[in-house]
């Protein structure tokens, strides 16, 4: 088998770019139009893991610069967004629709947050939820997806909203789990791994999304306004390459989930992995938006508050582009999770961490460059021909 040295790869074809899970096919191939941005969530969660891992890495790699901002809500993202001071957001469905029913030109332009994950945790001696009249429940902050799911948790099981049950704004969920320490709320709505904490600290789980409402949901989209997605597309495809290679290594990387989840969000290094297996098959890398009997569900809440009268088409909430362009910009995914990436003068070589170039099957593992497909052998040197 002949060995290419890392002066023949370079040879192989004039500006040939290898395409691998990070930068390679990278989106910024194309100019980008705008590299400074500023990104915005509604408050610091477990399952904007792909953000934060894209903040510390994955943006930088597409040539981005932008700064990550979380505020206290979706109500406050959302406002954000309209006045200009976010270039995108990572926010919940429901927030999106209150937005665009305000009339502000905006629109997702991905989704694939597909966790149904919440929960509501209520003070030890509350059993049941009819044990919550006269009761206060705390959500982030009214109009989110917390106060949404809440209300429509409260109904299904018989209380009315405001008068069975009064639901106060209660901000991100450190604040509502302190709440509920305190005994201020009888109830709170949160998310993994707050959830596992206060469960373990003596508090009801009343129930769960997936039991109460649906076992997906439109967790997060990300949202921008139209006049960006047409001015910026080649920023777009870069923001959202990072965001699938972002998935990918989270995918890949345990121990970089749990330091993440211990750094950004100071989880306990047990909740922290244990996130790691509840998040991560919430994530779908092409966008899509959660299966058709959960966004059903979520019409039907929609409906019932009040925001919507029928289901609205795909086209007024979501803009496919990307999504039907995947293939175009996003990076290749031929090459195994038990890989990882060293950048050599501006190339990306694969060193397989074990001694095969095979995979389970048997089958070459390979990497492909712009015309050609290229077998790996062990110790991450490039081969071709047999």
């Amino acid at each position: 088998m002949m060995r290419l040295s890392r002066r023949t790869v370079l040879q192989v074809s004039a500006g040939a770019t290898l395409s691998v899970i990070a930068p390679a096919r990278a989106a910024n191939i194309r100019p980008l139009e705008k590299r400074t941005l500023v990104a915005g969530i509604p408050v610091d969660a477990a399952s904007f893991l792909p953000v934060y891992l894209a903040a510390a890495r994955t943006w930088g790699e597409q040539g981005l610069d932008i700064q990550l901002t979380a505020f206290r809500g979706d109500a406050e993202v959302s406002q954000a967004l309209i006045g200009g001071s976010v270039d995108f957001s990572i926010q919940s469905a429901d927030g999106l629709i209150n937005i665009i029913n305000t009339g502000a030109p905006v629109v997702a332009f991905y989704a694939g947050f597909h966790q149904s994950d919440f929960a509501w945790l209520a003070l030890p001696a509350i059993k049941s939820w009819d044990a919550l009249r006269g009761k206060t429940a705390g959500v982030s902050t009214f109009g989110s997806a917390t106060d949404q799911l809440t209300r429509y948790a409260l109904r299904h099981h018989g209380l009315v909203p405001e008068k069975d049950v009064q639901i106060v704004q209660a901000g991100p969920p450190a604040s509502i789990a302190q709440a509920l320490k305190a005994e201020r709320l009888a109830l709170g709505i949160l998310a993994p791994p707050v959830t596992w904490m206060m469960a373990d600290a003596g508090m009801s789980v009343l129930g769960s999304q997936t039991e109460e409402i649906a076992p997906q949901w439109p967790k997060h989209v990300f949202v921008a306004k139209r006049k960006f997605l047409d001015d910026n597309p080649n920023t777009v495809r870069a923001i959202l390459a990072a965001h699938v290679a972002a998935i990918r290594l989270a995918r890949a990387d345990r121990a970089l989930v749990t330091a993440t989840y211990m750094e950004r969000l100071k989880f306990q290094r047990p909740y922290a992995e244990r996130a790691y297996d509840a998040i991560l098959p919430g994530y779908d890398e092409r966008g899509s938006l959660p299966d058709a009997e959960s966004m059903k569900v979520f019409w039907s809440l929609q409906m019932e508050r009040g925001e919507v009268k029928e289901p609205w088409p795909a086209s007024r909430v979501l803009d496919d582009r990307f999504i039907r362009t995947f293939a175009d910009w996003a990076p290749w995914d031929g090459v195994e999770r038990s890989e990882t990436l060293l950048q050599i003068k501006g190339l990306w070589k694969l060193r397989p961490t074990s001694h095969s170039n095979r995979k389970a099957d048997g089958t070459a593992m390979t990497c492909r460059l712009m015309d050609a497909t290229i077998p790996i052998v062990a110790g991450g040197e490039w081969a071709t021909g047999p």
